[in-house]
């Protein structure tokens, strides 16, 4: 048969190949007629143990992760264990079970989903997309509970081999275990701010989402190839296509080891133009990652990742737990700490409801901002130290910060200690402060842009959605060159952190604009410094040139495709 292409949405970079495994077989089955009263204790006891075999199987992968250095995976698995002990859950399952005679893998299938649903009902998106972790957790106890009352191994996890995993959608604590018997992974649904999309990018572990009902057809056994850079699925594909994504997956291996030969280069383009790379990150794990392939710094450390699913905003010394393991690392380098970027899809539970983003949820909450500046200060030292502030609209939120930024270094010279006032930047992410760039700059020691913000809001694109707005649109391209302009006319660097810094299509264009310094994923920091080594920055102003006059983002990539087509070989 003639091979099919899905298409979805890249979630973690990668190209894999191999045969499919499904994974939505352990489903709850259809109950029994009736569990007879006198057997119902004991099918209560068989869910009970399920339940609580389940937690135990996540805290294993957790303490796994933990044992890795990867501690905001962990914590993000973490909240699987306490999932499977929720008492509301607990009481649902004996319901169903004690009075009407449910047996106890659909009576735990029922509640899981009853769960589910409500949460996949909530108006906040990232709350929202938790309800994939429910339904994993779901789908662990049910195979378990069939292992209780077969006795017999019920695992999901697939043996080794070139195998690719699909399925609707999977949990962060099912990506973990997968990352070491499988290739790459595809979801029919899922997003790329989803907690297994997460873990993905953390392990290295190519992941396509978004890719529809049509992916869950796909027969066990067949041939498949995850493209997760361009968010591309081929169904039984042709020895042509198996042979390139062999050879793009041999000339990955091949750019990986060269990109660590060569991180100790500059990455200066052929004309002689310095542009900096640096990492994005929410942990010490890919602080590792980002240094090992040659990052100058942290451009990016995203410090709310770690509290998602807080009570309460953190304290100081919580903040110092989280950042210390990492900024450990960054001792005489660069780190780039973003102040907590609540709101919107990255919303914890005590914040339920907010319609404030950012810098605005900060200044409502003075302690907050100031236990995280002191924990900040704190751990600073030794370290080049950069304070980012999300989210900024005016100057007047900079002067608020900085005004407490201020009172904090006080605090702590008065208490014997003197640490330098570090540098403070406005990221620039909605449009607002891309047309207001020359009040912000005057009132920012450096600038930043936040490409996946200001490209959705300004084309109208809900972030939670799976697909992604294009940050080569011309009309965010206009709004990140006012951006750059008026930094540079007060002197002070731009750089630009959002993923589409590492896309071979967007990436000339911000060297074209004069941006002083890309900040990527960890996983891409290589590649980004061998393109920046192979471009020329007079073609890439020349190109950028046609695209600021340009219609459509159609005829930027049209500009822009020779360079594309020279970095593509790289």
């Amino acid at each position: 048969m003639v091979a099919r292409v899905l298409r979805g949405v890249p979630a973690a970079p990668g190209i894999a190949a191999g045969r499919v495994r499904q994974l939505d077989s352990a489903q709850a089955p259809a109950p029994r007629s009736s569990v007879p009263p006198a057997e119902r204790a004991a099918e209560l006891e068989r869910a009970s143990r399920a339940l609580e075999a389940a937690a135990l199987e996540v805290e294993r992968l957790t303490a796994r992760l933990e044992s890795e250095g990867r501690v905001e995976d962990a914590e993000i698995l973490a909240t699987g264990a306490m999932m499977a002990r929720d008492p509301q859950l607990g009481a649902g399952v004996a319901d169903l079970i004690t009075r009407l005679g449910v047996d106890a893998s659909a009576a735990i299938g029922a509640a899981i989903e009853a769960h589910a649903a409500a949460v996949s009902a909530l108006d906040d998106p990232m709350l929202a997309s938790r309800a994939d972790d429910v339904r994993s957790l779901g789908r662990r106890a049910i195979r378990l509970a069939a292992a209780v009352a077969g006795g017999a191994d019920q695992s999901a996890e697939p043996g080794t081999g070139e195998t690719i995993v699909i399925a609707a959608e999977l949990g962060p604590a099912d990506v973990a275990e997968l990352s070491q018997a499988v290739n790459g992974v595809a979801l029919a649904g899922g997003g790329v701010t989803a907690h297994a999309a997460i873990v993905a990018r953390s392990l290295g572990l190519p992941m396509v989402v978004g890719v529809g009902e049509d992916l869950l057809a796909v027969p066990e056994g067949e041939m498949l190839i995850v493209d997760g850079d361009l968010g591309v699925v081929e169904v039984r594909p042709g020895r042509a296509s198996l042979d390139r994504a062999s050879l793009a997956i041999d000339l990955r291996e091949r750019a990986m080891a060269r990109a660590v030969a060569e991180k100790g280069l500059s990455t200066i383009t052929t004309d002689g133009h310095r542009v900096l790379v640096r990492g994005n990150v929410s942990g010490a794990a890919e602080v590792a990652a980002a240094l090992g392939w040659g990052a100058e710094g942290i451009g990016l450390f995203r410090t709310e990742l770690a509290f998602l699913d807080a009570r309460a905003w953190p304290t100081q010394s919580q903040h110092l737990e989280a950042l210390a393991p990492a900024l450990d690392l960054l001792r005489g380098k660069v780190a780039t700490v973003r102040l907590l970027d609540f709101g919107g899809d990255k919303t914890p539970p005590f914040l339920e409801g907010t319609p404030l983003r950012g810098v605005q949820l900060l200044l409502e909450a003075p302690q907050a901002l100031k236990a995280q500046l002191a924990a900040i200060l704190e751990v600073a030292a030794g370290i080049e130290v950069k304070i980012l502030v999300p989210m900024i609209t005016e100057p007047a939120q900079m002067h608020e910060v900085r005004s407490m930024l201020q009172e904090c270094v006080a605090e702590m010279e008065a208490a014997g200690t003197a640490p330098p006032m570090p540098p403070l930047g406005a990221m620039v992410e909605v449009p607002a402060a891309a047309t207001m760039a020359p009040e912000i700059a005057a009132a920012a020691d450096f600038l930043s842009v936040g490409t996946n913000d200001l490209s959705q809001l300004q084309l109208g694109i809900e972030r939670s959605a799976s697909r992604r707005a294009p940050a080569h649109h011309p009309a965010v391209l206009r709004l990140i060159d006012m951006t750059v302009r008026a930094g540079h006319d007060r002197g002070i660097t731009v750089s630009v952190c959002g993923e589409s810094a590492s896309d071979r299509r967007v990436m000339p264009l911000f060297v074209g604009l004069g941006v002083d310094e890309l900040s990527v994923g960890a996983s891409r920091v290589g590649a980004v410094r061998g393109w920046l080594r192979s471009l020329s920055y007079s073609s890439a102003r020349e190109a950028v040139t046609t695209a600021l006059c340009a219609a459509s983002p159609e005829e930027v990539e049209r500009a822009v495709e020779p360079l594309a087509r020279l970095l593509e070989a790289v």
